[in-house]
């Protein structure tokens, strides 16, 4: 992958590394990787356990075994996650409380399989309390009960464990297993992909820096597979929600794999330094009790088995493009929103019914 300053005037002059493009303030499924790192990471841990390791282990493989494991919650043969992502860093966004991603990832236990779903920041919603505001706004607003339950009535379908994931982790976990390696499906450009702390400059070619992969299994640290999973206008058929999920599904997967992989299983520093940064930034309802069933519910779980969709107002209904954005915004305070099409949620409902159940 290279960058090419736009600025400069030379479309093909490259920068040596990701980390000079600066980050935006938008970041679309990073909180998905964070949680699903640290999920992984506690499943390494069992791992160990269970080949005999766990003398070098944290306490909490200790704690686990006498414990022991419990049943995951579920309805109707399914466990249900949301995904929260908060990026708190000083001085970097105005309210640092947003949730800039809302992912829920359901298991389905009968199939084995797992449909990671990505929820708009912009759709306009009634909390509990009967405020009105974007979706990324309820938790800063009324907690993560109330955001629980605004995601439950969107989708039609129970949540039963949250993880509220801080920015900062995504980049400390990659770094600490020294980077991944991510299979990029097709060779794209991103001639406008944000510079932080541009926003406003009245030169456009300031606001914008030009990003490229080639296709190719590719070796990304953890500015660049942030970017590759970030990026909204890639050309080349790279420019949809859609095309972006499926690369946050292979930054995902590359993620698991290396977790996974015996490098990290028998380095118990790493893990050491991977869970630390797990309970420093991961803010979830999931117990001890349940890592040991969460652990066994993973191990039967194929990439293939892995699916993602995103509800936006771009794509195709049948693809998920089920909302659309007012163009009279008075009644959202002038700013831009999305509703729903049909004015409720039962079409959602219904889409999402058919990929969690074939209905």
């Amino acid at each position: 992958m290279r960058f090419v300053d736009v600025r400069a005037g030379n479309a093909h002059r490259r920068i040596e590394t990701a980390k000079n493009v600066k980050k935006s303030r938008r970041f679309p499924v990073k909180l998905v990787i964070l949680f699903l790192v640290a999920f992984f990471v506690l499943l390494s841990y069992n791992s160990i356990r269970r080949r005999g390791f766990s003398a070098l282990l944290d306490p909490i493989s200790i704690v686990t075994s006498v414990v022991g494991s419990s049943d995951l919650l579920e309805t109707d043969g399914r466990t249900n996650l949301l995904i929260l992502g908060l990026d708190t860093r000083l001085g970097q966004v105005d309210s640092p409380t947003l949730t800039d991603t809302i992912i829920v990832a359901s298991l389905g236990h009968a199939k084995n399989d797992v449909l990671m779903i990505s929820l708009p920041r912009d759709l306009w919603v009634k909390s509990s309390s009967g405020n009105y505001s974007k979706l990324n706004a309820v938790y800063e607003l009324s907690g993560i009960s109330d955001s629980v339950k605004v995601v439950e009535e969107i989708l039609g379908v129970p949540v039963h464990y949250y993880a509220v994931v801080d920015f900062v982790a995504f980049t400390k976990m990659i770094e600490v297993l020294g980077g991944i390696d991510v299979d990029v499906e097709t060779t794209f450009d991103d001639y406008y992909y944000p510079v932080e702390g541009m926003e406003n400059a009245e030169d456009l070619n300031m606001r914008y820096t030009h990003v490229h992969f080639d296709k190719g299994l590719q070796k990304m640290d953890a500015a660049t597979a942030l970017i590759f999973s970030r990026s909204r206008k890639g050309d080349n058929g790279e420019g949809t929600d859609f095309a972006r999920a499926k690369r946050q599904q292979k930054v995902i997967l590359a993620i698991r794999n290396k977790a996974l992989s015996f490098e990290t299983l028998a380095n118990p520093i790493k893990l050491k330094e991977l869970y630390d940064t797990y309970k420093e930034y991961v803010q979830t309802n999931v117990g001890l009790s349940e890592i040991e069933a969460l652990y066994q519910a993973g191990e039967k779980i194929e990439t293939e088995s892995i699916r993602a969709i995103v509800l936006d107002d771009r794509s195709e209904e049948a693809q998920g493009g089920l909302l659309h954005a007012p163009e009279d915004t008075t009644l959202y305070g002038g700013s831009y929103v999305l509703i729903p099409k049909v004015g409720n949620y039962s079409q959602i409902h219904a889409y999402i019914s058919k990929f969690l159940f074939g209905e």
